[in-house]
């Protein structure tokens, strides 16, 4: 095994745990948090395959942003009435793991019976042509995204001026 698949597993395994984290614990803020490392460790294995841009970009977006977002969520909210209580019924349980045990076997059947081609060139390579092919190839795309962005947050300043009146 070499140092960067050493390093690619610990990353992943420490995204795999953030994230499983974020769904277990019963504390907004310990959620946050453990969402931020998960979001770490993503953009540590970005810098690990190459990608320099695209994980600073994921710690500025992801970590900076979005973790931010939770916070002043958390503060402008009145986060302590809510439950995270565990519920615990049996039917439940049993059909999230059929679905859990199910999934995994689609995903690990897929990820077996491929076959990857052996070494591959990234075709982006500099913030040049991932400009490029933002605005040029999916233009449409990049505004219709920018449009749901813009129209949710819309949508969540209606539904926060509601509440708030």
């Amino acid at each position: 095994m070499t140092t960067q698949m050493i390093f690619f597993t610990v990353l992943a395994l420490i995204a795999i745990i953030g994230a499983v984290m974020m769904m277990l614990l019963t504390t907004i803020s310990h959620r946050v948090v453990s969402m931020a490392f998960s979001f770490f460790a993503v953009s540590g294995m970005y810098f690990l395959l190459g990608a320099d841009f695209i994980g600073i970009i994921q710690i500025m977006v992801y970590v900076g942003a979005i973790t931010i977002l939770f916070i002043f969520g958390m503060m402008m909210t009145d986060h302590k009435t809510v439950s995270f209580e565990k519920d615990f019924r049996t039917a439940h349980n049993a059909l999230g793991t059929v679905a859990s045990v199910t999934l995994l076997g689609i995903l690990l059947y897929g990820i077996f019976s491929m076959d990857l081609p052996g070494n591959t060139q990234p075709e982006v390579t500099s913030i040049h042509s991932i400009g490029m092919s933002l605005y040029g190839h999916y233009f449409v795309a990049f505004i219709a995204v920018a449009f749901l962005l813009t129209s949710a947050l819309i949508g969540a300043i209606v539904i926060a001026r509601k509440e708030a009146n």
